[in-house]
């Protein structure tokens, strides 16, 4: 990776129109010697872009290319998303918003960029909006105030999409900024070590979850039962060993024991976590909410809706890593807003783009 005061060019996705094998967002840093860390596409542009990295390298100054992938052939690959992606090639810089942006990384601190797409910097650099501050300064404030609102409604959101919108600037000109959003990885918290959680850790992790699982039988809730796992959690302190739980965090109740499944489900409803999942039919979770409510335990509705039981979406799972896929898959359409479904019933793919940066 590009390390401290290293040069190095960022290449960012910042607009799309049709289909392409990535959205607004997707980025590729092409290091001083070339080498690349991400990807752009499904592999017929990087190596137009590292050429490209070249020239803005020496230049110092960012360029925006525009591809219009509706050929039939480009650099000798066939292309099935025909679509027109334009690209943001910009030097990484070494001032105090790039230091800030950098550690906000480290720190896993959500946050959005703002970028004018210009060629002429005439509004200023990025500007750099967290839930907390907002670092870097555009000649503009009517822009910079309406561009901190928009990255502030973002913060707000499950799963907010980066992309290209048109605002008008103090003169009333219309100008187009690259909001380019970050979020920290999920949390997926598993009560349960059972045979049946091994591949649902197995998975989430494999898709950018950080995953805990916890049990308090530390001879099932070992390293070599769930390796990909980031924190393993057994011991009767259970629940004040878990990290920080919020609206990114969700959880999925699968210990197969009555009061370790009430108690769990007690905490998670409780919880901030915006997703509950627990394992079992109906009747089972409509046992343990009456065996919780005669203890005078009561969930606003609120609650109850955060809670997903039966869980998961309906493929038909049967085995241990269907099952696994079908919770992962729910929970990934939860956060994103999608109804799950098949593909082919829909006209889109994706949300559809604003209109191009560069005109036609």
């Amino acid at each position: 990776m590009i390390k401290c005061n290293q040069k190095g060019v960022l290449a960012s996705v910042v607009s799309v129109q049709g289909s392409a094998y990535k959205r607004e967002g997707a980025k590729m840093i092409v290091g001083a010697n070339g080498a690349c860390h991400g990807m752009i596409s499904g592999g017929c542009l990087e190596s137009d872009i590292v050429a490209i990295a070249d020239q803005v390298e020496v230049t110092g100054k960012p360029l925006i290319k525009k591809y219009k992938l509706n050929e039939e052939l480009v650099w000798g690959l066939g292309l099935g998303c025909p679509g027109t992606v334009e690209i943001l090639i910009e030097p990484i810089g070494f001032s105090a918003v790039w230091k800030h942006l950098a550690e906000a990384c480290v720190n896993s601190e959500a946050m959005v960029v703002c970028k004018v797409l210009q060629t002429k910097e005439t509004y200023g650099p990025l500007l750099l909006v967290t839930n907390s501050d907002v670092f870097g300064d555009w000649t503009d404030e009517v822009l910079q105030e309406r561009a901190v609102s928009i990255a502030h409604q973002k913060l707000s959101q499950q799963a907010a999409a980066s992309e290209s919108i048109c605002l008008k600037a103090k003169k009333g000109e219309e100008v187009f900024v690259f909001f380019d959003v970050h979020f920290p990885a999920p949390q997926l918290i598993i009560f349960g070590a059972g045979d049946d959680a091994i591949p649902l850790a197995n998975l989430s992790a494999m898709l950018g979850f950080q995953t805990t699982v916890i049990d308090p039988r530390p001879a099932f809730n070992t390293k070599d039962r769930f390796p990909l796992a980031d924190m393993l959690i057994a011991g009767t302190e259970q629940y004040e060993n878990i990290s920080v739980i919020n609206s990114r965090s969700y959880i999925v109740i699968m210990n197969h024991q009555f009061e370790r499944d009430s108690d769990a489900l007690t905490f998670a409803l409780h919880s901030a976590a915006s997703y509950v999942g627990m394992l079992g039919p109906r009747t089972r979770r409509e046992k343990i909410i009456a065996h919780l409510h005669n203890q005078g335990i009561v969930f606003s509705k609120e609650e109850m809706k955060k809670l997903f039981s039966p869980i998961g979406l309906d493929i038909g799972a049967d085995t241990s890593e269907e099952i696994g896929l079908s919770i992962m898959s729910e929970i990934i359409a939860f956060r994103n807003r999608h109804q799950g479904g098949f593909l082919r019933e829909k006209y889109f793919i994706h949300q559809k783009s604003r209109v191009p940066i560069n005109g036609a």
